[in-house]
């Protein structure tokens, strides 16, 4: 029988066998091509949350060609890490990390949803109701509480 896939509301640390049915919502390239470049998404489960996910120079050459975004897949084996850095581009506390061993393969999965926009009502960005270092439509809060007394 076959095993259920983990939903990334559940990821919590305590294991790397995971199993995910995702769509990539976001995909971008970051570096030098042909030289230190990864790749960085955002992926989706059914249930809408969503999480980071890297994937290094040294695994993204087998993997290139097969991600793409809007898609969906079926992933196994990731490296699971504390969502911690100086900026996040979701709320989730750990990302993933592509790693020898994971699995990717593309699936039929339309029940998945596509990207959908979290709009902060303005009131609370004035107010300083946000989290912070966390990218919100390409700006950061560090960006938001610098210009907050311009809006």
């Amino acid at each position: 029988m076959a095993r259920i896939p983990d939903k990334i509301r559940s990821i919590d640390g305590s294991k790397e066998a995971l199993k995910l049915a995702v769509r990539i919502i976001d995909l971008w390239f970051v570096g030098t091509p042909n030289k230190s470049e990864q790749s960085e998404m955002v992926f989706v489960d059914s249930e809408g949350d969503q999480i980071h996910a890297i994937c290094k120079s040294d695994h993204l050459k087998s993997w290139k060609a097969d991600l793409k975004e809007n898609c969906t897949y079926v992933m196994h084996n990731f490296k699971v890490v504390k969502n911690d850095g100086q900026f996040r581009v979701c709320e989730h506390e750990y990302k993933l990390f592509f790693i020898g061993v994971t699995v990717v393969r593309e699936a039929n999965l339309h029940e998945l949803p596509f990207k959908e926009f979290r709009f902060v009502e303005f009131a609370n960005v004035v107010a300083g109701n946000f989290v912070s270092g966390l990218l919100v439509g390409g700006l950061s809060a560090c960006f938001i509480e610098k210009y907050q007394g311009c809006f």
